[in-house]
């Protein structure tokens, strides 16, 4: 028998992932895709799988001064969301950013008003990821110098790996260079945004969040993962690069691998996310995605 309490947060938690992506999905359509659309959707379906997980345990409830106090975080999140602009925390145009503010205060103020403590917090965490973007962005400027010790090594591994398929690449600085099937030659210049530096910022904001939300599941086991999930996640990138390179090298050095630089990137990293997630939910934490199946009963002859 299902307690009334957990159907109802459960009730609560699906529409809640209906309405969130109804409204995302709508936003996505209507703009143009970029690769920071594609961070924030992955922030929103860990955060909702996580709420849908937690909504069917026995919520906990705020007392009556937590919820005044929540409602109130709610309303002003709410209203950063449509200030953050102005006020310089956030760039224009209106972005998937800006609307995850307002969707986190949204559902901040509606599980308040439901009473339903364990699911306040992860509805927040798109907003909490947002607004550390928007901290990790000011620090980020400063990219050029603090990735620059990065890039030898990333060009370096790449020309390695380049020659392991025959290829005969070279390097002039940061740029790596080879000749196509096609006779044309190919210049590869290796940047900051090469290194993969946001999508390990990606990764670390999903590793916040699985770890706030599921505390118990942190132990020395747990970091040993992470820390692979790290490792991963940095390779994911050189694979990224790798395609590319490939690409370049058997169809020349414009048309397709222009495409391949623009999508191949967040195919790599969401492929490595959904793996790296979903072992460390299944064998960490125990959570099983899909029902098993009791087997039929013999028939005795």
């Amino acid at each position: 028998m299902i307690i009334p309490e957990v159907r109802d947060a459960y009730q609560s938690a699906k529409i809640w992932t209906v309405f969130c992506f109804l409204m995302l999905g709508g936003f996505v359509l209507t703009q143009k895709n970029s690769y920071m659309e594609v961070d924030a959707l992955g922030i929103w379906v860990l955060t909702c799988l996580i709420m849908l997980y937690l909504s069917r345990k026995k919520p906990d409830r705020f007392s009556d001064n937590q919820q005044r106090m929540v409602l109130l975080m709610g309303i002003l999140m709410c209203i950063f969301s449509f200030v953050s602009i102005p006020l310089g925390f956030t760039n224009p145009p209106y972005s998937i950013g800006e609307l995850s503010l307002l969707l986190a205060g949204i559902g901040v103020l509606v599980f308040g008003l439901l009473n339903f403590r364990s699911l306040a917090l992860p509805v927040s965490i798109p907003f909490i990821a947002v607004v550390g973007f928007a901290m990790y962005e000011l620090f980020i400027r400063n990219e050029d110098w603090i990735t620059a010790p990065i890039i030898p090594f990333i060009v370096s591994l790449t020309i390695s790996l380049l020659n392991l398929f025959g290829i005969r690449a070279v390097s002039d600085g940061n740029v790596v260079s080879f000749i196509s099937l096609t006779g044309s030659p190919v210049y590869l210049s290796i940047v900051s945004d090469c290194t993969g530096v946001w999508s390990l910022g990606t990764f670390t904001v999903t590793v916040l969040i699985v770890l706030s939300s599921f505390s118990k599941s942190i132990s020395k086991k747990s970091i040993v993962l992470i820390g692979i999930g790290y490792i991963g996640t940095f390779f994911a990138n050189i694979i990224r690069i790798l395609v590319v390179s490939l690409s370049g090298y058997y169809f020349g050095p414009s048309g397709l691998i222009e495409q391949v630089h623009v999508h191949i990137g967040w195919i790599v990293f969401s492929l490595w996310l959904i793996i790296f997630w979903y072992y460390y939910f299944t064998r960490q934490i125990g959570v099983s995605f899909f029902k098993k199946t009791a087997p039929e009963p013999q028939k005795n002859t």
